[in-house]
């Protein structure tokens, strides 16, 4: 039988909290990704965010698990509703939702749920990994980032500030890319991409696969294999760095929920640096970093 919440209205109370609760604190951080990313189409997205603000505030529903079923059914929906562009976030979400289900009803749901956390984490990055670096030619000769970085809007401020392109190139290229060249009489002059986008380009996408590959293997070793707080650092670097670029928060949360999901009964200095990641990727949503660097003028 789990421990209620003691109250943490006191240092010592907190410590305490951070130690016997990281069960309950890893589903709150999911329920807390769905609120902070609502997923879906209206009708899913308020079912989801109405269990979602009760579980937050009522432990019994927290702990049901009819609330994580319902999740799981909700999120299986979304991907059904949106194939076959439904992202990885979404059948990510439907895993560790039925898994916390069935956590909820095995014998030692703290443990089961480890076990899951551990596990969805290190397939998820080896999987990434297979896609990335075996069946995409397009990843591996560095295609990918550079298309990435000149035609998405959501990388436009990495590729202004970093990739010291002006304003008026990007257009310029995305202009070409996205008529096509076979379809107009202009040539794309090699200088609209920079080498500075180039670099970029080669960073992001060895960077990638290395912290990637890194993560799965250090979380598909066998707990008995002693990896001290390897694991969690890794997920952290990724989290950190990533999620300063990438504008996809919903995604990073998900994965510290199950990373501190599986932290030791006594990690208590790696649950807070769990909850400060956490909250580092919600500044790196809101907060316009690249605004205070400068740009090339033009």
């Amino acid at each position: 039988m789990e421990r209620a919440d003691p109250q943490p209205d006191s240092p010592a109370g907190l410590r305490s909290w951070l130690d016997g609760q990281g069960f309950a604190i890893a589903l709150r951080l999911t329920l807390l990704d769905l609120l902070l990313a609502p997923i879906g189409q209206w009708n899913v997205r308020a079912a989801v965010l109405l269990i979602a603000s009760v579980g937050l505030l009522h432990g019994g529903v927290l702990r049901s698990p009819a609330t994580w079923l319902t999740l799981s059914a909700l999120a299986a929906w979304r991907v059904f509703a949106d194939w076959p562009m439904s992202d990885n976030h979404a059948y990510l979400l439907s895993y560790w939702c039925l898994a916390i289900f069935i956590a909820l009803v095995a014998r030692d749901p703290a443990r089961a749920l480890a076990r899951s956390g551990r596990l969805l984490v290190g397939l998820v990055m080896a999987l990434s990994v297979l896609w990335k670096g075996v069946l995409s030619p397009d990843y591996d000769d560095e295609r990918f980032f550079r298309t990435l970085l000149l035609t998405d809007p959501r990388f436009e401020d990495l590729t202004l500030t970093l990739g010291g392109m002006r304003e008026e190139a990007l257009n310029d290229v995305r202009d070409l890319l996205e008529t096509g060249l076979h379809e107009t009489e202009k040539q794309a002059p090699a200088s609209l991409e920079t080498d500075a986008v180039r670099r970029i380009a080669a960073f992001l996408t060895w960077a990638t696969l290395g912290i990637e590959g890194s993560i799965a293997l250090l979380f598909l070793l066998p707990t008995r294999i002693p990896t001290g707080r390897l694991r969690d650092w890794g997920l952290f670097a990724f989290c950190a760095g990533t999620y300063a670029i990438a504008p996809v928060p919903g995604f990073g949360w998900l994965l510290l929920s199950m990373g501190i999901a599986q932290c030791p009964d006594d990690a208590r200095t790696t649950r807070w640096l769990y909850l400060a990641c956490f909250a580092l990727v919600l500044l790196h949503d809101h907060v316009p970093w690249f605004d205070v660097l400068p740009r090339p003028l033009g």
